[in-house]
């Protein structure tokens, strides 16, 4: 029983993932060919923050969301923490794995001269393996998935 309902969970949580990471690299691709037309955006006049980063931060934020709504409601759904503890631990790993995201899409785009939006969708795939571990035993924590049918 704790073994098929654990299949569940991986099933579900690869189909919620896959979900948001196509709403992240869709949001990345229209937001750095269409909203920045590929050109980096000046904050300040010394403060410059390229394309690819500030697409990032856009799609990145929208897939987080997505994910964050997918995951609570169809993969984690008996968890024992209220809602507002699990966005703000989930919160917390997201911001972990953006950094990883951050430093794989730097060096495919800057060392190996990849596509940033090919960049972006294998730095979400390597870095969905950890994040599924630290939600499973942080973010959801107190899961009572096991004792439902």
């Amino acid at each position: 029983m704790i073994k098929k309902l654990f299949s569940r969970s991986i099933l579900r949580y690869g189909m919620a993932a896959t979900i948001a990471t196509t709403v992240d690299v869709v949001v990345y691709f229209i937001t750095f060919n269409y909203i920045l037309r590929k050109a980096d955006w000046p904050v300040l006049p010394s403060l410059v923050i390229s394309a690819p980063t500030s697409s990032l931060v856009v799609s990145y934020t929208c897939g987080l969301l997505t994910n964050f709504t997918l995951t609570r409601l169809f993969v984690f759904p008996g968890s024992d923490l209220q809602t507002h503890h699990q966005l703000m631990r989930y919160t917390l790993v997201a911001i972990a794995v953006l950094g990883l995201n951050y430093l794989i899409m730097t060096f495919l785009i800057k060392v190996l001269f990849w596509f940033p939006t090919v960049s972006r969708g294998v730095a979400a795939i390597a870095s969905g393996f950890a994040s599924f571990a630290a939600h499973r035993v942080f973010s959801f924590r107190g899961n009572s998935v096991y004792s439902k049918k």
